[in-house]
This record gives structure tokens, sequence and C-alpha cells, in this order.
């Protein structure tokens, strides 16, 4: 049969399992685990599009927010839905590579051939305990906003992957395009995180919608007015020379690999990571997100950043 779940000896012992009472095993339905801590911290988030390493792709991203809440990603679960089997393998390495990188286990999912599925889809539900609880929920007005990271990170690397070809035709350099070909583990963002956690009332990561999204989801939850001056958000090179050639705006590229960090301490923050800045700062007079030399957005934000394309740049 060329589809259907795949048996489990044919992949159990390829991932990085551990870290539990019970781990996946032939006639285990479920895994067991101790906790030692009041929280836990769950998200999960599929790839559905990106041809390029999606195990990896998925481990890292579902891990990055779990990390968001200032704590190592312990265990995932992980749902492979493939188009063919031929790509299993390539799948699991990507996930061996991320968990090692991160220090994770997998202990659970599911592993499919589905008939007529156009591309392969890998769900990653990533979870972890937490003794304290990180939210913007608790920020107050003069709160700082910090930017770690740079925008656009995957989204660079992906199409730099993917869209090589393209790319060249578009007039983006060579070693541009091989530069951003190695922004893989620069999605990771673990280390970072922790490290900034203690000074942090909140963060938020910069997948979907890129960092204009993600701040005025802090704004949204804060309910605070975000000022940002677009100018301080860090960007890379590669990154500035691949969305210019594509009339792309690297503010709402998909963003793995960078977050924000609602803070009272900033400097503190700055100390510990190389690549990130102060962008602005959260005041009254929210939700809504005011983009120095840009404009204001509200609550119909994508049809009012679609009002200031013409103008806006993507803060160059």
């Amino acid at each position: 049969m060329s589809f259907g779940k795949v048996p489990l000896k044919e992949f159990l012992y390829k991932i990085p399992s551990g870290n539990c009472e019970i781990c996946p095993s032939i006639g285990e339905d479920d895994a067991i685990i101790k906790v030692n801590e009041p929280y836990i911290a769950i998200h999960s988030d599929p790839i559905t599009e990106s041809s390029v390493d999606p195990g990896f792709l998925s481990i890292a991203v579902a891990c990055n927010d779990v990390n968001m809440k200032g704590t190592r990603c312990k265990w995932v679960l992980t749902t492979i839905l493939l188009s063919t089997k031929k790509s299993l393998d390539r799948i699991l390495s990507g996930i061996n590579e991320a968990c090692s990188i991160l220090g994770c286990n997998v202990v659970g999912g599911h592993t499919e051939v589905v008939m007529n599925l156009p591309s392969d889809i890998v769900v990653t539900t990533a979870f972890s305990t937490t003794d304290k609880v990180l939210t913007a929920r608790n920020a107050k007005e003069g709160d700082y906003v910090v930017m770690v990271g740079s925008a656009g990170i995957e989204g660079t690397w992906i199409l730099a992957n993917q869209f090589e070809d393209y790319l060249l035709k578009a007039g983006v350099k060579k070693e541009t395009i091989e530069s951003a070909k190695r922004f893989k583990h620069d999605i990771i963002v673990q280390e970072k995180a922790l490290k900034v956690s203690e000074y942090a009332i909140g963060m938020h990561d910069t997948t979907e919608g890129g960092v204009l999204q993600a701040l005025m989801e802090i704004s949204k939850l804060s309910n605070l007015r975000a000022v940002i001056d677009p100018s301080l958000i860090p960007v890379r090179r590669e990154t500035l020379e691949i969305t210019k050639a594509l009339s792309i705006d690297y503010l709402r590229l998909v963003s793995s690999g960078a977050f924000l960090v609602v803070t009272r301490n900033p400097e503190e923050v700055m100390k510990k990571v190389s690549e990130g800045n102060v962008i602005g700062r959260l005041i009254k007079g929210g939700p809504g997100l005011h983009l120095e030399g840009v404009g204001d957005f509200n609550e119909d934000f994508e049809e009012e950043l679609v009002r200031f394309e013409g103008s806006y740049n993507g803060g160059r």
C-alpha cells in the first residue's frame, strides 16, 4: 500500500526520544511525563508550504513560541503527513537536528502517507514547564519594546533556498544568496530568549505577519499603543537586498529568529544579546501601532497597511 499510516518500526528508532517516564514504543499509545513546575507552556504550529527542511522548521518554530515564556522547550509531539514516503528520512533528519540543538525530545505524534496530498505537512506541538508567567498583559505605560534578532530571518532563508534562480534573475548577487542560505540555525531563538527572560514582562516571536503583526498583537494584548521607530528595527544586509529585489516589505516577512521583549530594563536586555535594539515604547491610547514617519494603524491593521504601501518601504 502506497498510502496510510507508516509502520512504527520504520522510524521509531530514528527520532530523539527520552525525558519521559513512558516514552514512545510499540504497544504504548501515550507518553507519561513527570513535571516538577506549576505551569505548562504549550504551542502548536504547522509547516504547510515550505519545502526547505520542513522537519527542522517545524520543531524550531514551535519551540520558539514556548521559549517566549522564558523556558526551554523540553518535549514535542510531531505529526508528519507525507505526500510520498520518500521524504520521510529527510524530514526526520531535520527533526533530529533541531531537537539536538534545542535539547528537546519527541514523545509522540503520527506519521502517515496521505493520498493526493500535494506536499508534505509537518505539525509540531511543543511544550515545557515553567515556574513563572510572562505576558504582555502585565505591561504598563512607558514600558520599552526591544527587538532581539533581525527582521525576516526565516523568510530570507526560505527565499534563498527555494527561489535561488528567481532571485538571480531579479538581480540579487550570488554571494548574498549563499550567505542567506546560512541563516538556518539563526531561526532558533532559545538561548537568546533564556538570557533575557529575567528582564522581560512579556515576549513575542515575530513569525506570522512579521514584525509589524507581532507589534500589533503586543499592543492589543497590553491595551497600550506601541510607538515604534521603524528605522531602529534590526535588519541584515541579505534581507534588505533580497526583499528589495522582490518588492517585499521585510517588516511583514515571516521572521522566526527574532522576537520582541517588553521590558522596564532595556539596558539589561541589550547587554545579553549581540543583535537587537530598543525600537519603541508602549503608551496610553491603545490598542494601536504608531510607526514614526509612516502613520497610525488600529483595528483594521491589514487594510491600513495596504493604504500606506505607496509611501512605506519597510523602514528604509
